[in-house]
């Protein structure tokens, strides 16, 4: 039996930027709570890591000497980082959290049958686990078969 959840993946585009008061506190909690894989880095600057898909995440001390080259990207970050999990590996997030002194805010189960869990990241980030949709989406009707003589 699995006792590590599988690394998740960060929904969005290639690049999340964000603003962090503190890079080492914050590169501790997405390498070593979330499981992210560190990419680059310089210690009291910045952080990135690998989200999955050819993404990454990067993570720039808010005062630091570069913030200034990072601020528009952060502005665009969402409010809400979305990681897609597997759906058996949603109890083991739970558990990793827990193992991690990480508090699940919140859980839910979405009409779609997808579940998703809720955690903060040090600086108060709001992080959404979420499973996909158990249900399909509706299929679009085909298209009327063409006359052989058009």
């Amino acid at each position: 039996m699995r006792k590590r959840p599988d690394i998740p993946r960060l929904d969005g585009g290639p690049q999340t930027v964000l603003l962090v008061e503190d890079v080492a506190r914050a590169a501790a909690f997405y390498g070593g709570s979330v499981r992210l894989q560190a990419r680059d880095g310089d210690a009291g600057r910045y952080a990135e890591f690998d989200t999955g898909d050819g993404g990454v995440l990067v993570l720039v001390k808010r005062e630091g000497s570069i913030a200034p080259m990072a601020t528009a990207a952060a502005e665009e970050a969402p409010a809400t980082l979305t990681f897609t999990i597997e759906p058996d590996g949603y109890e083991l997030w739970k558990k990793w959290f827990a193992k991690c002194n990480v508090p699940v805010e919140r859980e839910t189960t979405w009409v779609h049958g997808g579940r998703s869990l809720f955690v903060r990241d040090p600086d108060r980030r709001r992080l959404e686990f979420k499973t996909p949709a158990a249900v399909a989406p509706p299929k679009p009707a085909p298209l009327p078969e063409r006359k052989k003589d058009e």
